[in-house]
């Protein structure tokens, strides 16, 4: 049989920008990747390309994510580029042996594998052991997520390439900082006065940007997604000042569960979607968040079993526990074919239904207790973080934000707090009694 030599350009159909080639020549090298850069810059576009490259390389899995599985498909695995080009057109189809359109994977020739998935399902990516990660949008990404990958990257010698565009000082912008004077990671920090296309014009020019502000954006919002600035707050947050109020007031910080008053939990539960309970004592005129649990693809008893170690190290008894209103519906994906309250309730918990309320009364209602709020600092940071990202959709065509919560990692944690708000006033709002422990360890 005769063999035949194919030569095949990468990138394929695509003729980078000047700052684009900088960073592709970095990975070409061998280099991990920040790119901060504003959006419409084709960052997905040329991180694409990026990939394709590394799996050329090094026969391997590679791994692109975004921060929610439903977001890869769309604007990844379905979507198309700013020329109406399909995405996945960047990866020759004479270099691909395999398809799985279910689980959005791509085999190559070599034996390489692409695999597009959402950080939002950690079990199902921990299992891939990748040689290279690709986080897009890692601004709305998980933050635990890099965690956990980090040291299978780094047994594999591996390259993770991060992308994002600024969301205030949350975890992108630590990990920013962390990384920048590594000599293992090529960094890019570009506004759009630092991005041409190749006859010199701006890629997005000051027009445009006017335009921007004319329909209504805001200037804070201009600095975050044009300039690039992670000193802009976080614009869009549903809680920034109730946590700036958190912050200046130190109410974050290591609580000491009191054993002579009832510990109680709320909970959002999804399925096999993240889960989050919250664990708390009221003590005196505040609510002391005590502990978070969060995972996912977890049947009931996981948390049920978690939160019962918590409540042994704290030497604490139950008090009452709360559930949103639908957790009577059968649901399947968990362990069985049943009602979340009937399996709660065969593990001898017994829930309180928390009322359907509206979604603007529900975060009336969280504003309402945040400032009788205090957090621990260590075993509630991820909830820390969860209340500082938990923002609203911006809606590009209205230049204005929409009314309904972006769909990132930190959803569940947050109705977790509103279902825990719907609850406070109705249940624990009277004079309490007052603890006698400390709030420190």
């Amino acid at each position: 049989m005769e063999k035949y030599l194919i030569y095949v350009p990468i990138p394929y159909k695509l003729n980078p920008y000047p700052y684009q080639l900088d960073a592709l020549r970095a990975v070409i090298a061998g280099k991990n990747a920040f790119i901060v850069i504003h959006r419409r810059a084709g960052k997905d576009i040329i991180c694409l390309q990026m990939l394709l490259i590394r799996a050329l390389q090094r026969v391997g899995t590679h791994l692109y994510l975004a921060p929610m599985q439903t977001q890869i498909r769309q604007i990844i695995w379905k979507g198309m580029d700013f020329d109406g080009k399909p995405f996945l057109s960047a990866i020759p189809d004479c270099l691909i042996r395999k398809k799985n359109d279910a689980r959005m994977e791509i085999e190559l020739f070599n034996g390489s594998r692409i695999v597009f998935g959402g950080s939002n399902n950690i079990s199902g990516i921990i299992g891939t052991n990748p040689c290279t990660i690709i986080y897009s949008e890692f601004s709305l990404h998980n933050p635990v997520v890099r965690q956990y990958l980090n040291p299978i990257l780094i047994q594999n010698l591996g390259v993770e390439i991060l992308n994002c565009t600024p969301r205030g000082r949350n975890h992108a912008f630590e990990v920013f900082e962390a990384v920048r004077e590594n000599p293992k990671y090529f960094i890019q920090h570009l506004g759009v006065e630092q991005t041409f296309r190749h006859d010199g014009t701006r890629v997005i020019s000051e027009q445009q940007i006017q335009e921007a502000a004319a329909r209504g954006m805001s200037k804070e919002m201009i600095d975050q997604e044009f300039f690039c600035s992670f000193d802009a707050a976080n614009v869009g947050s549903y809680f920034s000042r109730e946590m700036s109020d958190i912050d200046k007031e130190g109410r974050i910080m290591l609580l000491k569960p009191d054993p002579s008053l009832p510990l109680h939990t709320c909970s959002d539960l999804g399925g096999t979607d993240s889960t989050a309970m919250l664990l708390f004592q009221v003590v005196g005129k505040y609510i002391h968040v005590l502990a978070l649990i969060h995972d996912s693809g977890k049947g009931l008893k996981y948390y049920l079993e978690e939160a019962e170690k918590y409540r042994q190290s704290f030497m604490c008894n139950w008090g009452n526990h709360f559930m949103p209103h639908d957790s009577d519906q059968k649901m399947q994906g968990w362990e069985h074919a049943e009602s979340r309250l009937m399996q709660a309730r065969k593990n001898g918990w017994f829930f309180q239904m928390v009322p359907k309320v509206a979604f603007e009364d529900g975060l009336e209602s969280l504003r309402y207790l945040l400032p009788r709020v205090r957090l621990d600092k260590a075993r509630c940071s991820l909830a820390i973080r969860a209340l500082r990202e938990y923002q609203r959709v911006w809606d590009d065509e209205k230049a204005c934000f929409a009314p309904k919560p972006l769909d990132n990692w930190a959803v569940h944690i947050a109705d977790a707090f509103r279902y825990l708000g719907a609850s406070y006033r109705r249940l624990y709002d009277v004079p309490m009694q007052q603890s006698t422990y400390s709030t420190s360890m």
